[in-house]
């Protein structure tokens, strides 16, 4: 059974009350659906359905300078723009009424270990329901957390940790990954224990004078992202940066739902701002370069 670390850190409620007050259009969305098992109650009557739920699973990126970090398409998905030695946190909302264990990996590497994995490998971080933590750099002890920030590939932690390897980890430079997993057994206890009321309605010609209507989209849209012209090689990586205080617990975790497919994941790329190259109106003349005899 995999390690989950929980985080428990003193500076958790200045960020929830800023949170709070800030929209989540600077932030990567990924749309999971899955089917439990349902208490109904129809007319007083106790029923168990099948039903299928569609949930948005939200990341947000901070920067110590700026706030939010707007985001822009990369590949579909979204990408914001790094400064160098731009210190980051990354908050990982959760959206459903159970916990969830999240893989949250940085160019490719567990925040946790260190270590490259699979989205359902590596230990994970615990958030309870309706609820999100921010982790603002890699856990090294049970006590302790060095800072994200924006660096070099060649100064990035995942180029350190190639030595380790044996392989050129930095490839993967310039990637955010989330991946949530939960109890289907939690999920369904939840439903058991709050089940959906319905009544059935009498026809009448006053039914639908106070009723509700929602959008197209059956709920709040997200605002469209343009698709930049960026440089497709990435140069970006995350650094190691100054130790902060970040106490830690283990804690057993069990889990048989979730993101085990990377496309499945929460996914925002990053890189430093490329310069667009400078038009010029007419190339430069000359001979043609003669081949050596």
């Amino acid at each position: 059974m995999p390690r989950i670390s929980k985080a428990i850190t003193t500076w958790f409620i200045t960020l929830v009350i800023s949170a709070l007050f800030v929209g989540s259009s600077s932030a990567a969305t990924q749309p999971f659906g899955l089917r439990c098992r349902t208490k109904i109650i129809r007319d007083g009557v106790v029923n168990y359905e099948n039903r299928s739920y569609d949930y948005n699973f939200l990341v947000q990126v901070i920067s110590d300078n700026e706030g939010y970090k707007s985001e822009a398409l990369r590949y579909g998905k979204p990408f914001i723009t790094a400064q160098p030695q731009e210190r980051y946190t990354i908050i990982l909302h959760n959206p459903l009424p159970v916990r969830v264990a999240v893989n949250l990996t940085i160019d490719g590497i567990n925040s946790i270990s260190g270590q490259p994995c699979r989205p359902n490998e590596g230990s994970k971080w615990i958030i309870e329901p309706y609820s999100f933590v921010s982790i603002r750099g890699w856990q090294v002890n049970g006590q302790d957390s060095r800072r994200f920030y924006f660096t070099s590939k060649d100064d990035s932690y995942a180029s350190w940790r190639s030595n380790s390897w044996g392989r050129d980890l930095s490839v993967n430079c310039g990637v955010i990954g989330a991946a949530y997993f939960w109890s289907k057994t939690d999920l369904e206890n939840y439903f058991e224990q709050n089940p959906v009321y319905e009544y059935t309605r009498r026809p009448g010609p006053f039914n639908n004078l106070f009723g509700l209507r929602k959008d197209a989209t059956g709920g709040a849209s997200s605002p469209a992202c343009q698709e930049g012209s960026l440089d497709k090689k990435e140069k970006a990586g995350t650094g190691m940066g100054e130790r902060e205080t970040n106490p830690v617990e283990m804690v057993q975790f069990r889990y048989d739902t979730g993101m085990y497919k990377p496309h499945q994941a929460v996914i925002i790329y990053y890189d430093f701002a490329q310069a667009p190259p400078v038009p010029q109106p007419f190339l430069g003349m000359n001979f043609a370069p003669e081949i050596p005899d």
